[in-house]
């Protein structure tokens, strides 16, 4: 018997080996660079968490099984409560022969608290997903920009809150940076994106965020706040 077959699958075997000891010590490297990043922002670090999967609504959450939040990072970011992880869940689909096939979905996520609760709101970069979504009947929220409308689709319960939030000053500055997804909702902002944290990342994000949260109006803070007018 030709002893190609087993030679063969020895390779394969040690590959497969290889790679997932490489794999291993890229994931330990990027963990302890987490581990010194939150040291010197004076930030708390924790390796895993899953707790946080639970604490916000809508997308990515509430999808699939096998939820963590990983090098979980919590502390503030310039007056703000913020908190920072990796966040990943599995879904799983079988073909026409029974084969079954589990794919990992991995997003870099971080938060900021907001100082009082206030009405969803959230902006999703333009795919051929959202387009098809409007052609179905999902419309967004058209806002006075052509520019930011084709970058971004805008959903809210209230139009008027969208309207206020994203005034031309914001969108001017969202149109310079990197689409992001971003959600308000409640006393949070959010914001995710596909791959893993990463602290250049990491900072990008915090820094859109704030900017989108420094850009509402005084007047929508009073009205939402204990005693306003829509609190």
């Amino acid at each position: 018997m030709s002893a190609l077959p087993f030679l063969l699958f020895g390779l394969v075997a040690a590959g497969v080996g290889v790679a997932a000891y490489l794999s291993y010590r890229a994931d330990q490297r990027r963990r302890q660079l987490l581990q010194g990043f939150a040291r010197s922002s004076g930030w708390a670090y924790t390796p895993r968490d899953d707790n946080w999967t639970g604490r916000f609504d809508g997308g990515p959450f509430g999808q699939g099984d096998h939820r963590r939040a990983d090098n979980v990072l919590t502390g503030r970011h310039g007056e703000r409560d913020m908190v920072a992880f990796d966040y990943s869940f599995q879904t799983h689909s079988t073909d026409g022969k029974g084969n079954s096939t589990t794919t990992t979905h991995r997003f870099t996520v971080c938060a900021l608290r907001l100082p009082a609760y206030l009405p969803e709101l959230e902006l999703a970069p333009e795919s051929v997903l959202t387009r098809v979504a409007n052609a179905v009947g999902f419309a967004d929220v058209e806002l006075e920009s052509e520019d930011f409308n084709r970058r971004f689709r805008v959903t809210a319960r209230d139009p008027k809150f969208a309207y206020d939030v994203l005034n031309p000053r914001t969108m001017t500055a969202l149109l310079a940076r990197r689409p992001l997804h971003l959600r308000v909702s409640g006393a949070d902002a959010l914001c995710w994106e596909n791959g893993r944290l990463q602290p250049a990342g990491l900072l990008e994000q915090l820094s859109t965020l704030a900017l989108l949260v420094d850009g509402i109006p005084s007047f929508v803070w009073s009205d939402h706040s204990p005693g306003g007018t829509t609190a």
